[in-house]
């Protein structure tokens, strides 16, 4: 039957959660207008004009044989022609072998089976499908604060999740307290009862490292409660001491599962590529919901994967470039520290890896970002997006700017000026 025109106005053509997500303020859609070139030309600035510390990316070089690897296969007819087949929906058989053998050769990780593997599209897509598969309408799910500030709208657009915060940053002194708050954090799990506890590990926005003792507290209460630890993984590679911690080398449980992604440690941003460490129960799900919705990963990126770890590992070439760039982020963490400290004189954090540090600037943080960009030309990102603990902080991320350290030194000094006033 036709449906009429008055009709059709009765219900709105958007769903209400589509209504709810268009008016919600999004911390990553602040992020993206404040970068936008349509901004700078509202503030009379060009896009040359502007030092930006926003971008949470990587400007390293890919590994030159992995570079080689895509060469090979678009050279080859037939290689080429199979890439361009449908992959497994959680992954080709080849790459999760290679992905198990990645973690065991880097991070000590025995026993990893390519059975407990789920490769996905990217990260992201594999935490929204994770917590599909783990989170009932009602459940709560336990965050830092601060804490990824990309969690709450995943959250908010799939799941009908209580979101639950866990302080970690004194507002005032701007010190980085959990590791100083291990027994109290297992008290807010067992009282609050989350059905998961979703950790970042090196921190996104604060880049500092969750200690071994905090880990094993949260892993501990979840095991009591019934619920399940998640911890992503994203800058795992981008580590500034010496070794790793011992819950990187954790196999995933009933109550334990990871995320990881290709996207920081080998510059893949845009060749996207991910993968869960999950039991194997999680990864028939994901199996399930991959198949309602990306259908399969990519098969070209899976190819060039297992054909560079089949060479890296084995020459040790993958161990040298992982540790090379992670010294490479070290470098341009320090500089920034530095320069805030020469420059600036606003308490920051001293990163421990990953691409950020955190500055306090004392008041809201989206309108000193607003205010500093209009009248320095320099990007910072507000941190109210990343939790309560930051509305007064600002985020900044020297990953963009790994190669090119005066530019943090110069954009340092632009913000002391403009300080002084």
């Amino acid at each position: 039957m036709m449906v009429t025109g008055v009709e059709a106005r009765v219900r709105p053509l958007l769903s209400q959660k589509a209504q709810d997500l268009r008016r919600h303020k999004s911390p990553v859609r602040q992020i993206m207008d404040f970068a936008s070139p349509a901004y700078f030309r509202k503030l009379g600035l060009t896009p040359s004009d502007v030092i930006s510390f926003a971008g949470g990316w990587v400007n390293h070089a890919a590994p030159e044989p992995l570079r080689e690897a895509y060469a090979r296969i678009a050279r080859d007819g037939a290689l080429f022609h199979e890439s361009g087949g449908y992959a497994p929906t959680v992954g080709r058989d080849d790459c999760r072998r290679a992905i198990a053998a990645y973690e065991g050769h880097l991070f000590g990780l025995r026993g990893l089976g390519p059975e407990q593997i789920a490769i996905g599209a990217n990260s992201t897509q594999l935490t929204y499908t994770l917590l599909t598969a783990l989170l009932d309408p009602g459940d709560r799910i336990a965050l830092l604060d601060p804490s990824y500030c990309n969690f709450p709208v995943q959250i908010l657009s799939g799941q009908d999740a209580e979101i639950i915060r866990f302080p970690v940053v004194d507002e005032e002194s701007f010190e980085y307290l959990a590791n100083r708050r291990i027994a109290e954090f297992g008290r807010f799990i067992l009282e609050n009862k989350p059905r998961v506890v979703l950790l970042v590990a090196p921190d996104n926005p604060t880049s500092q490292i969750l200690s071994d003792a905090f880990v094993e507290a949260a892993l501990a209460a979840v095991q009591e409660i019934g619920g399940v630890l998640v911890i992503d993984f994203a800058y795992k590679e981008l580590v500034f001491a010496d070794g790793y911690p011992r819950y990187f080398s954790w196999l995933p449980s009933d109550q334990f599962i990871s995320i990881h992604s290709n996207s920081k440690w080998c510059r893949g941003l845009g060749r996207r590529l991910g993968w869960l460490e999950a039991p194997e129960s999680v990864v028939a799900a994901i199996e399930a919901l991959q198949g309602a919705s990306t259908l399969c990963p990519d098969t070209l990126h899976q190819m060039a994967l297992v054909d560079y770890l089949g060479q890296s590992i084995p020459d040790g070439s993958l161990r040298r470039y992982v540790a090379e760039t992670s010294a490479l982020y070290a470098a341009a963490a320090a500089a920034t520290v530095e320069a805030i400290a020469e420059h600036v004189g606003l308490p920051c954090f001293c990163p421990q890896g990953g691409l950020y540090t955190c500055m306090r600037v004392g008041t809201d943080g989206a309108a000193f970002v607003e205010n500093a960009l209009a009248r320095t030309g320099v990007l910072l990102v507000p941190g109210w997006g990343f939790g309560r603990s930051l509305r007064n902080g600002v985020r900044l991320s020297y990953g963009p700017l790994v190669n090119d350290l005066e530019q943090i030194r110069e954009g340092m000094r632009k913000l002391g000026r403009f300080l002084r006033g």
